[in-house]
């Protein structure tokens, strides 16, 4: 699998970690201060505590097994309609950041199973930021401690995503289209291209769904075609899912060291610091120097170096030497 491991629990969003102070959100369990308890040392503090995913989409095989196996957390799906939240189809939009999003959808699991201990998982699938003739599949992966006031995350970045899409009349060809699509192992939704929503088919696995699909949308469509791409639902999609394990082994990673300063879990990366003399002039070149560890539950930091003091950066990326 072609991906990314990202140095920070997001450099687009902000840190591994909020604090209860920082989580704005309208559920009734969020803390306007954040909560000051005592984390054992002895133990990590979720060894043998339960905690509940809130999927839709079949995703606890892929989440639950490192953070089992990491810090002993034990974790059971709730199926809770995470759709109201948004959907990659479309017909409910995401109005939220991917990290917010996530945070929602794991409280909607801690209400429904009256836990204050729960995850959820939030993916993020387009044209890469960095790079916008890639594809990338982005997966971010949350754990909501609202006994202590605090969320923990990591993400996973891979461009091994099958994303496909087409327009269709029936009738057409679509072999190098379903080659591309990887179909039916990957499944697929079929919707008009232009005017109505509906009809809307999801989860579409078989030639004669497809065929079925493609003419019923189509004779909706105001311009007679179908759309048709990748159902990017995690159950739907095999390329997304070890995206996702990938985030949940990132994150188990995270929770699993302790703040050296209060013992909370979650310690980890959560800037970068950049800049690095240019080998030629001096002049700063966009290089990371070093990475600040923190914590989740209090102010501790420290600053982690990742060259030498003598270090000198390329000068065919000085702003000065290669304009």
């Amino acid at each position: 699998m072609k991906a990314v491991h990202e140095t920070v629990g997001a450099r687009l969003e902000s840190p591994g970690f909020i604090r209860g102070e920082e989580v704005k959100d309208d559920a009734p369990s969020v803390h306007d201060e954040p909560k000051r308890i005592r984390w054992p040392s002895e133990r990590h503090p979720y060894a043998g505590q339960s905690a509940v995913l809130a999927t839709k989409h079949a995703k606890l095989p892929l989440i639950a097994p490192p953070l089992a196996r990491a810090v002993g957390l034990s974790i059971d799906a709730v199926a809770v309609d995470t759709d109201t939240l948004g959907t990659f189809s479309g017909e409910i939009p995401r109005t939220g950041p991917p990290l917010e999003t996530a945070i929602r959808k794991a409280r909607l699991g801690m209400q429904a199973a009256g836990l204050g201990l729960g995850l959820a998982s939030e993916g993020s699938i387009g044209p890469d930021p960095a790079m916008p003739f890639l594809t990338s599949d982005r997966e971010l992966v949350v754990l909501v401690d609202d006994n202590a006031g605090i969320v923990i995350w990591d993400a996973y970045t891979s461009y091994d995503i099958v994303a496909a899409t087409t327009t269709a009349r029936p009738g057409d060809d679509l072999g190098q289209f379903i080659a591309e699509a990887d179909f039916p192992v990957h499944r697929l939704v079929v919707r008009p291209n232009q005017g109505p929503v509906q009809p809307l088919h999801k989860g579409v696995d078989s030639r004669a769904a497809l065929d079925t699909a493609i003419a019923q949308a189509a004779a909706a469509a105001t311009d007679g075609c179908a759309r048709i791409e990748t159902d990017l639902r995690a159950h739907a999609c095999p390329s997304r899912q070890p995206v996702i394990a990938g985030a949940a082994e990132r994150l188990a990673q995270r929770v699993a060291v302790r703040c050296p300063s209060c013992s909370a879990p979650g310690w980890g990366c959560v800037d970068i610091l950049m800049g690095v003399p240019c080998d030629w002039c001096g002049t700063e070149v966009d290089q990371p120097r070093a990475e600040i560890d923190g914590c989740p539950a209090c102010d501790h930091q420290e600053v982690r170096a990742l060259v030498g003091t003598d270090a000198t950066g390329d000068p065919g990326t000085c702003p000065v030497c290669n304009p």
